[in-house]
């Protein structure tokens, strides 16, 4: 089970209703092998500090807001120079002295992204990650000479803003939101599955001819 997604509520009684799956949930899964007492050990003392470590979150984070997030982000407005179109193309951002264009970013805060994500199911964690998603937003931009667009080719929603000196409305690539991903385990495929026991049928026959 993930327990992700904004997490509302956060109070102490939430928490302990899922700290028992929690608890039984393995940090690791090994198909073919037998955790040792001290892998054992090692697992159980890593999933009650990580457990206390979340709930110290929850309870610092959520006197603050009405929602604690798996993936933090941080909520920004700002100027720039130019930026991206959803067909890759760099453009300028209009700009006129101390008027500037600003954009709303939904960033994912610092030393976040490629890190898990906060309040997985332990036995999911290792296959967690915190990814900075993007999308669209509407701004008066200018095309370069090096990348201006023939007319018949620019996408739907931009229009040229007549006596602008070349100024037109276009969508731009912004960032907008910091999302938990889980990567499912890697299947074998058949032919894999196939050379592993080629090359373990090989090796018995290797150890019959030793002995």
């Amino acid at each position: 089970m993930v327990l992700c997604g904004a997490m509302a509520g956060a109070g102490a009684s939430e928490v302990s209703a899922n700290a028992s799956r929690v608890r039984r949930a393995p940090l690791t899964h090994h198909a073919h092998r037998l955790m040792t007492e001290e892998e054992m050990d090692a697992t159980a003392s890593w999933k009650r500090s990580h457990w206390r470590e979340m709930q110290s979150i929850l309870r610092r984070e959520g006197s603050q807001k009405e929602v604690v997030e798996c993936c933090p982000s941080v909520l920004e407005m700002v100027a720039k120079k130019g930026g991206r179109t959803p067909t890759g193309l760099y453009v300028e951002l209009y700009e006129d002295g101390e008027n500037k264009q600003r954009l709303y970013e939904l960033s994912c805060a610092p030393d976040v992204v490629d890190k898990p994500c906060r309040f997985v199911d332990a036995r999911l964690y290792n296959q967690s990650r915190c990814v900075q998603k993007y999308s669209y937003s509407y701004a008066l931009v200018r095309y370069s000479s090096a990348t201006e667009m023939p007319l018949r080719h620019r996408p739907e929603g931009h229009f040229s803003v007549p006596g602008s000196g070349g100024w037109s409305m276009d969508y731009v690539i912004v960032r907008a939101g910091c999302e938990c991903q889980i990567t499912p385990p890697k299947r074998k495929s058949a032919h894999r599955k196939r050379l592993e026991r080629h090359r373990r049928k090989r090796k018995r026959l290797e150890d019959d001819d030793d002995t």
